[in-house]
Formats: C-alpha cells, sequence, structure tokens
C-alpha cells in the first residue's frame, strides 16, 4: 500500500508542478522515508517542492507529506498524518516569511488496520484539497491557465 499511495501523491504533486509556475529552477523531489522515533518506526511519503521567490537567493519549500507510525504493542496504537506546510524565505502571497501548516490531520490510538486505511484516505485528501490546489495563496500563478484536472 504505501508504494501506491507514494504514487498517487507524486501524480498530484506532478500534475501541480506543470499547472503552476513555480519558477524556472524549481524543482520536485519524492521520497519514502523511513525513521525511527522514540514512539516507533516511521513510514512517511513526502513531496517537497523547492522554489526561489522573486528576488529571493533563498530556496522557499512547499511539502507534501504523509505517513504512519508504527507504535510498539503495549502503546496507544498507530499514529496517521497527514500534511503541507510551505517554508518560505521572504513574504509571498498572504504568508510572511518563515514556516507556516496549511493542512495538518493527525489521528492516534489506531490499530494497524485501521491506521493503513485511513492513511490511505489522508493521501486522497491530500490530492484533492482545493486551497492546496490553489497556489495562488502563496504567490505562485498558474503556468497554463488553468486548475488541475480533479482525480
Amino acid at each position: 500500500m504505501p508504494c501506491r499511495l507514494h504514487k498517487q501523491l507524486d501524480d498530484f504533486t506532478t500534475q501541480l508542478s506543470i499547472a503552476y509556475d513555480f519558477g524556472d529552477e524549481s524543482g520536485l523531489v519524492p521520497a519514502i522515508l523511513i525513521e525511527k522515533h522514540a514512539a516507533g518506526p516511521e513510514l512517511r511519503t513526502h513531496h517537497r517542492f523547492g522554489f526561489f521567490a522573486e528576488c529571493d537567493s533563498d530556496v522557499s519549500e512547499l511539502r507534501f507529506s504523509a505517513g504512519v507510525t508504527f507504535t510498539s504493542i503495549t502503546s496507544t496504537g498507530c499514529i496517521v498524518e497527514a500534511m503541507v506546510a510551505v517554508d518560505l524565505e521572504r513574504p509571498l502571497g498572504e504568508f510572511g516569511a518563515h514556516a507556516h501548516t496549511i493542512h495538518l490531520e493527525r489521528i492516534d490510538q489506531l490499530f494497524l488496520t485501521d491506521a493503513l486505511s485511513r492513511l490511505e484516505e489522508q493521501v486522497t485528501g491530500l490530492c484533492t484539497m482545493g486551497d492546496v490546489r490553489d497556489c495562488k495563496s502563496f504567490g505562485v500563478t498558474p503556468d497554463h491557465g488553468g486548475c488541475i484536472d480533479d482525480q
């Protein structure tokens, strides 16, 4: 399931990068991250746009991520989290400089099967969020004059 969800988010962010003008030196970096935390191992699909704001030499980022933390048997269950964040080096659109969370959904105390089902719902939700699909809120304009086709 994680590879399918990674591909789904990758398809969406690729369409987003085509539909909006992030600038000539922008780039999309997809990754699957596996990290060990005190709560337990975490598996996360992570997609990051790097772009330069006008007249700025530092890279700003738009990040999409969704993941599950597998907590130990004796704890309260799995944690799933989906997030969209932007980290701007200077004010852009309606956002000031620095990091901003555009969307965050975190649910804990889930059994593994419920956590994986909820993770699937969260990735689908990220790919259909209207405020994320409209990048004008942080100063990025449509490149080809249109919205991303509905999934």
